[in-house]
């Protein structure tokens, strides 16, 4: 089911190259999506740089309180960080190419992790 999830995200967004679902309270990826090419340590830091971009364990690490969103910049590559509304330790981070609409892919990958997260 999940990685149904992130498939379907992916296939949607032509310049989205790697999704990944992760708990923060672990620091763990828990699954990618099928295409996904990422070695165990590339999934590795991609979650430390979300805990440290969100917080973990509801600590800020950068702000006063945990974000709901983060991402970072480059000219050649996005990566979009989500926490889950009512699950946050449970985040979304993605990897994309900076030719996006990143609007609408926050909000399609807000509703999947959304989906993710309450198990429907």
């Amino acid at each position: 089911m999940v990685v149904h999830e992130l498939d379907a995200l992916r296939e949607r967004f032509e310049g989205c190259t790697a999704l990944a679902f992760a708990d923060l309270s672990t620091k763990m990826i828990l699954v990618t999506d099928s295409h996904s090419n990422l070695r165990r340590e590339a999934l590795d830091a991609l979650c430390e740089e979300a805990a440290l971009l969100l917080g973990a364990n509801g600590k800020p690490a950068l702000a006063d309180k945990p974000s709901g969103m983060a991402s970072v910049a480059s000219t050649s590559q996005l990566r979009v960080f989500l926490r889950a509304e009512h699950e946050p330790n449970d985040v979304l981070c993605c990897i994309c190419g900076p030719k996006m609409d990143a609007d609408k892919f926050v909000a399609d990958a807000c509703a999947c992790l959304d989906r993710i997260s309450s198990g429907e």
